[in-house]
């Protein structure tokens, strides 16, 4: 069957109407599967930049709990330092202090 005579057999508005319903069934196919792929590469990756960030947030957390607990230990023996160095030493009537023996 020819093209001219299909045209001339169901007439102009039903070939006009079948082109375009084929047109949009192709255009509704093609962009579903392109944004499908287009969907799945973003969410890959999406994906890999939320593993990359959560573990350098678990790193900089380890090294901030590594930095904190040398902080309070410096911070502990300064307090004992300070605190053996005041049992050491009284305080005299005029304002000064005296070794202790």
């Amino acid at each position: 069957m020819d093209i001219i005579q299909t045209v001339e057999t169901l007439g102009i508005p039903v070939a006009v109407a079948a082109v375009l319903g084929y047109a949009c069934w192709y255009l509704i196919k093609f962009i579903t599967v392109q944004l499908t792929v287009f969907l799945t590469e973003s969410f890959e990756r999406h994906e890999k930049i939320m593993i990359k960030l959560i573990d350098q947030s678990k790193a900089e957390m380890v090294a901030t709990v590594k930095h904190n607990t040398e902080i309070y230990t410096k911070l502990d023996t300064l307090i004992s330092v300070v605190t053996q160095l005041m049992n050491g030493i009284k305080k005299n009537g005029n304002g000064r202090y005296n070794k202790i023996n």
